[in-house]
């Protein structure tokens, strides 16, 4: 797999990103989607799979245009991902996307400025189209674990996490750093998974999409308890787009095409192919 997304992103070398008017001359859209990050976008058996994938065809299939996939993996933080896939290019082979999916939807992080200029720091960036409410849950075997009150339990359970995400600090943090003994640190959530289902750790903390999605938890209830949350930790928050800042034409049309698909239920039966619960954006929820 890591060959196939390295050879795709070698042909496109040196191609940059596009206005609407420039994506519909030349019949072409370069949609940016991480790779190896199921449910959102994968590959499997050679095809290409996923939530961001889907959506992104039905945007395709609107404009009129054909998809040049450009599969990219999570750099230190998101100013980084925005940097190197939105508006300056990728280090090796300057690719830049027309879109980019799977972007936390963040006012504050919009807004965000650099302290020694006082300018805004994603200034040459912009998200819209919320699509999806993602968080942060627990899941466990309910012979194990039943249904969990607060983290204590923990002191009792092992829990498995993939490293350097928030459940990873947060929960190495809890009561005094006293939980540590009994975290598992994994190098992705697929391996915490697989261990899990083996007994090896009682307890999976991860992306609520993502766990129901390993775990088939649609068809599985009766066997596992999934929270609603980590303890008190941010844990929930939005998922939308994201294309350069001069290209503002394109972003109002992917909003309303979003928009529309969020209306019709078509986002939602998108989540449910993969077997995953859909919960509404926040920037929804009062409508």
């Amino acid at each position: 797999m890591k060959i196939i997304i390295l050879i795709t992103c070698v042909f496109f070398s040196n191609i940059f990103s596009k206005s609407l008017d420039e994506i519909q001359k030349e019949k072409n859209i370069i949609i940016a989607v991480y790779e190896n990050f199921p449910p959102y976008s994968y590959i499997q058996n050679g095809v290409i799979k996923g939530i961001d994938v889907d959506i992104a065809k039905k945007i395709a299939k609107k404009l009129n245009v054909k998809i040049k996939w450009y599969w990219f993996s999570s750099d230190e933080n998101l100013e980084d991902d925005l940097r190197n896939v939105i508006w300056k290019g990728h280090l090796i082979h300057k690719t830049k996307a027309d879109l980019m999916f799977r972007v936390p939807y963040d006012y504050n992080f919009i807004r965000q400025t650099d302290k020694s200029t006082g300018e805004l720091s994603n200034e040459l960036s912009v998200m819209k189209s919320p699509y999806h409410a993602e968080r942060w849950v627990i899941a466990t075997n309910k012979k194990t674990i039943p249904i969990i009150k607060n983290l204590a339990i923990f002191k009792y359970h092992t829990i498995g996490v993939e490293i350097d995400t928030l459940p990873d600090s947060y929960l190495g943090t809890s009561f005094k750093g006293i939980l540590q003994s009994n975290i598992k640190h994994y190098r992705n959530i697929k391996d915490a998974v697989k261990d899990f289902k083996l007994g090896k750790v009682d307890a999976l903390a991860g992306l609520k999409t993502q766990l129901e999605f390993y775990l088939d938890f649609s068809n599985n209830k009766d066997k596992y308890y999934m929270s609603k949350k980590i303890g008190y930790a941010r844990s929930k928050w939005d998922l939308g787009v994201a294309v350069r800042t001069d290209f503002r034409a394109l972003s109002y049309e992917i909003d309303g095409q979003i928009e529309d698909l969020y209306k019709t239920g078509e986002i939602k039966k998108i989540f449910m192919k993969y077997g995953v619960s859909y919960e509404k954006p926040l920037v929804y929820q009062n409508n």
